[in-house]
């Protein structure tokens, strides 16, 4: 489990460093990679096989975002933002669009890209960025119940879950179902799922061994 945060109450990450911007800094990319390493940390969080939480204490700007959304789940303070703003600078938030084309729809994306006005946590809890909004007093709390509830689940089920949805996403439907299927006796084959059955069975607890 990895809980993704940032140090305080004021900023979960407030984004590329526009004064560093002028000298080269994050807007600017070694010729000789290929990869810009903003795009590189969301394939990272997004292929990680453990699950992600990013827990929003304060304001999420630029890079924020995406790394809000390359995370599996999230929980939000209320009085933190969600932002792109970029525009104001003449820039555009290039490496963030991919990882938040994947969870927002189009024309709210859109239009926080082309204005640069952040989301209120309640914005971003309706337009499905977040999972959860609370107050700041309650954030550690509701961060901890998602980290018990998913604790108390198998290892290698969640493993080989994360591995299937990551795969599918850019696959056809059809594609998807082929893939499904040949991970599914996969899944029962594991020493997780055989436990699982005999304590459903035997109605006890599981003991998983994430194998």
């Amino acid at each position: 489990m990895i809980v993704l945060t940032g140090e305080g109450d004021r900023a979960f990450c407030a984004g590329g460093d526009i004064k560093a911007g002028a000298d080269g800094g994050p807007f600017v990319q070694d010729p000789s990679d290929p990869d810009h390493f903003a795009g590189k940390l969301f394939e990272t969080i997004q292929a990680c096989r453990k699950p992600t939480i990013a827990r929003i204490n304060g304001v999420a700007m630029g890079a924020g975002a995406g790394i809000i959304c390359a995370c599996d789940l999230a929980v939000m303070a209320d009085h933190a933002r969600i932002g792109t703003p970029e525009v104001k600078v003449g820039l555009f938030p290039m490496t963030i669009v991919p990882p938040m084309m994947r969870v927002l729809p189009r024309r709210r994306l859109m239009e926080m890209f082309i204005t640069g006005v952040p989301l209120t946590a309640e914005e971003a809890l309706q337009f499905n960025l977040v999972n959860y909004v609370t107050d700041a007093a309650g954030l550690d709390d509701k961060v901890g119940e998602l980290v018990a509830q998913i604790a108390a689940q198998s290892p290698s089920a969640i493993r080989l879950g994360k591995y299937a949805c990551h795969a599918m996403e850019d696959m056809t439907y059809p594609q998807q179902m082929r893939f499904a299927e040949t991970l599914l006796p996969r899944v029962a084959q594991t020493e997780d799922a055989r436990e699982g059955f005999d304590a459903f069975i035997a109605k006890r607890k599981p003991e998983w061994t994430g194998r």
